[in-house]
């Protein structure tokens, strides 16, 4: 059934690159067509009928980088020893900063991350560097071949309104999005959050003797009944929003380099510790199951 179309036809033969054979019912003429998308409505088996042929399709897997994250945390014994107000142990306040530290340039990878290497698109060498792609990247680019592909992205120029959130969803819907397994969120940073918290605010009453002023909204109903979570992330820039499907993004660690502290050679009275860790995003259907609206003003 050609989309959109009330044609039905019964297909006699497979379907051999776009061209197939067909037998309308009855006297009907069957008209010809370009083809965009069809429907295969039905696929009836008869009981005396061997098992069809497997028609699973391969799994196709996109590249992306591990990379690295790492801080030294270096302290002499004097100042090891120097009882300081307020600090218990400076060595441990200093690790959980730089943990602190190191996790914040983690979240802005995840967002922001660009897809490099210092030499090739092949690791090759320990010295080598490594940047993975972040959500940005993945989504308009999900095959990181430089030429942004923007399925699921909508350059808007303008304010953000209802409609802009409410487009992306239906776009994200049409590519095969939204299904039964979905766990979809908005990600965005302040200052869209605080448009989005601003949406209808005329129509808001409150009770009389309210004391607290201001406008708070952490969910989003779309008008085809979703409900996402508006989720407000500091690296986010403040011209960008995101649909994210939670159930088809993951950040992994490369086996056995999750987190780690380690003691370095001691040289001299300085103590040397290093934090690290490689991780890398993996986003299932980019350019299917998440969007992101941009330029928003």
């Amino acid at each position: 059934m050609p989309s959109g179309a009330e044609n039905v036809v019964n297909i006699t033969q497979s379907v051999t690159g776009l061209t197939v054979t067909v037998a309308a019912y009855g006297s009907t003429t069957w008209a010809s067509w370009t083809m965009t998308k069809c429907y295969i409505v039905a696929q009836p088996w008869a009981d005396i009928d061997a098992a069809s042929s497997d028609m699973s399709a391969s799994r196709g897997k996109r590249k992306n980088f591990t990379q690295v994250f790492e801080r030294a945390i270096e302290i002499t014994q004097s100042r090891k020893g120097i009882a300081m107000e307020a600090v218990v142990d400076e060595l441990q306040t200093q690790i959980k900063y730089r943990t602190l530290e190191i996790k914040s340039e983690l979240d802005r990878s995840i967002i922001m991350g660009y897809a490099r290497t210092s030499t090739t698109d092949t690791f090759t060498a320990q010295h080598e560097l490594r940047t993975m792609a972040g959500l940005m990247q993945l989504i308009r680019d999900y095959d990181l071949d430089t030429t942004n592909e923007d399925e699921t992205v909508t350059n808007v120029g303008a304010a953000l309104t209802i409609g802009h959130i409410n487009s992306l969803i239906y776009k994200i819907w049409d590519k095969g999005g939204f299904d039964e397994t979905a766990d979809p969120i908005i990600l965005t940073g302040m200052s869209q959050a605080r448009v989005i918290a601003g949406f209808e605010k005329e129509l808001r009453r409150v009770e009389q003797g309210e004391r607290t002023t201001g406008y708070y909204r952490n969910v989003f109903l779309a008008d085809a009944g979703f409900e996402l979570p508006v989720v407000m992330d500091r690296w986010v820039p403040k011209d960008k929003l995101f649909i994210v499907d939670r159930n088809r993004i993951s950040l992994l660690p490369l086996s056995g380099d999750g987190w780690h502290l380690e003691k370095m050679a001691k040289t001299g009275r300085n103590e040397k510790w290093q934090l690290s860790g490689q991780f890398t995003l993996q986003v299932d259907n980019a350019n299917k199951c998440h969007g992101m609206l941009i330029n928003l003003t």
